[in-house]
């Protein structure tokens, strides 16, 4: 049995979100309101399950220290209550926004996790990819909170019976991506592509993919002259928002 070291009790805000399902006879998409992270005030994480040919679970790792998940499994990690602290909590209630209180800080990191089911499309491959990113309260575009961010895959797992397999992110010919976000908010932000729904010696497989957001203290922005800033200054009293996380299941 894990124990958990004792740390403050985080208030969880609730707030609807508006959600968009894209359906083709190809592929299924869908798009949903995802994350808002703040250097004023709070950080949120938004999801919705509806009826696709996958079905999926959403977990964010709660963590204090806010640096992250060294520990990429959900076998007898997964919080039994909201309060435990080092441990990954699932976003029970798909339809509303899980928010934490507090302002984000430079070197602060964010784990997630996400657990998916093939329904009936088993020989189909999985991606997904962020979009829809929003910064308020920049002064110049080159100084956007988003810029500062920096995305990766940490794991890629199946789950079969209750037994979780290794990293297979550089196997398999899947693809994943890392990065730093941009300012452009146009741009699409691939996350992993062709994930096979199930691997091949199990018709009964979760996929598990963990991923990050790492505010990176050493972006510093610039000057409207081009002259670059010395310290992270320049992003206090801004919020970053990615507004989708498109997941799509193809034949």
């Amino acid at each position: 049995m894990r124990t958990y070291e004792a740390k403050k009790y985080r208030k969880l805000i609730f707030s609807s979100v508006l959600y968009i399902i894209l359906v083709t006879t190809m592929t299924t998409f869908v798009t949903y309101a995802w994350f808002t992270i703040s250097n004023v005030n709070n950080a949120s994480l938004v999801s919705n399950i509806s009826e696709i040919e996958a079905e999926y679970e959403f977990f964010v790792y709660q963590n204090a220290n806010r640096d992250g998940s060294d520990d990429l499994t959900l076998i007898d990690n997964i919080c039994l209550l909201e309060d435990e602290d080092l441990c990954y909590l699932a976003v029970t209630n798909p339809m509303v926004a899980f928010m934490i209180e507090g302002s984000s800080a430079p070197g602060e990191k964010f784990s997630f996790a996400i657990r998916i089911t093939s329904v009936n499309n088993p020989i189909g491959t999985l991606s997904l990819d962020f979009g829809g990113l929003n910064s308020i309260g920049y002064d110049i575009e080159e100084n956007k909170l988003q810029t500062a961010f920096f995305y990766q895959v940490d794991k890629i797992s199946y789950l079969n019976y209750g037994i979780e397999t290794d990293d297979l992110k550089d196997s398999l010919d899947i693809v994943h991506h890392q990065g730093f976000f941009t300012y452009d908010n146009d741009t699409y932000y691939p996350l992993i592509s062709n994930v096979p729904m199930q691997d091949q010696e199990n018709a009964n497989t979760m996929i598990i993919i963990y991923f990050s957001l790492y505010f990176d203290p050493y972006i510093y922005g610039e000057q409207s002259d081009g002259t670059p800033y010395t310290n992270s200054n320049i992003f206090m009293n801004q919020t970053f928002t990615i507004d989708n996380l498109f997941m799509s299941v193809s034949n």
